[in-house]
């Protein structure tokens, strides 16, 4: 009965250790993943036909600056302009304008994602609202 028990607690620790192991290694890679599909998906998305899909990838690629700043943007500023000079719709050729500015001047805005919001208004009202005290204050 021992030895069984000693077996069990035995077999117990090893998947414990080797399970935990896994995981550590599967958090590392994602971050490569994540911003090479993104640089995949994003263009085909800003070039979509329907208005929401191209609002909630405006909103995905300042995220994506966000939490990977180091990134070469200069595709995505490049569309944004396009979105902001010839959409149809005036909110979204806003957020468009908003989201280029934020991915140019990053170092001088600061955006706070808020997890679990379905309201994404608030992330382009900080950006306003950074830009307007800042035109204010000169």
């Amino acid at each position: 009965m021992k030895t069984l028990n000693t077996l069990l607690l035995t077999l117990a620790c090893a998947v414990t250790l080797l399970s935990g192991s896994s995981f550590a290694e599967e958090k590392q890679a994602p971050k490569k993943t994540v911003v090479e599909r993104a640089f995949q998906v994003f263009p085909k998305s800003l070039d979509s036909d329907y208005q929401g899909i191209v609002e909630s990838t405006i909103y995905n690629v300042i995220l994506l600056k966000k939490y990977y700043p180091n990134e070469n943007y200069s595709v995505f500023v490049k569309k944004l302009n396009e979105i902001a000079e010839g959409n149809t719709d005036p909110a979204i050729r806003y957020k468009a304008h908003l989201a280029s500015t934020y991915l140019t001047f990053s170092d001088m805005i600061q955006v706070e994602p808020k997890n679990h919001s379905f309201d994404r208004e608030y992330l382009f009202k900080q950006i306003t609202d950074q830009l307007e005290n800042k035109v204010a204050s000169k």
